[in-house]
């Protein structure tokens, strides 16, 4: 993988990222709430 690769997010994650970001901000929950729910920490669901 080269350097330029590590920076670029790819447009996969970037879509799926904003979706759960979408869907989490209608539903009125904190990246936190959404850990627990899921049984992870809210690191994670930044990542």
């Amino acid at each position: 993988m080269t350097e330029e690769n590590k920076k670029k997010p790819n447009p996969i994650d970037i879509h799926v990222g904003s979706r759960i970001r979408l869907r989490r901000n209608m539903l009125g929950m904190s990246q936190e709430k959404l850990g627990e729910n899921l049984g992870i920490t809210f690191q994670q669901i930044q990542k």
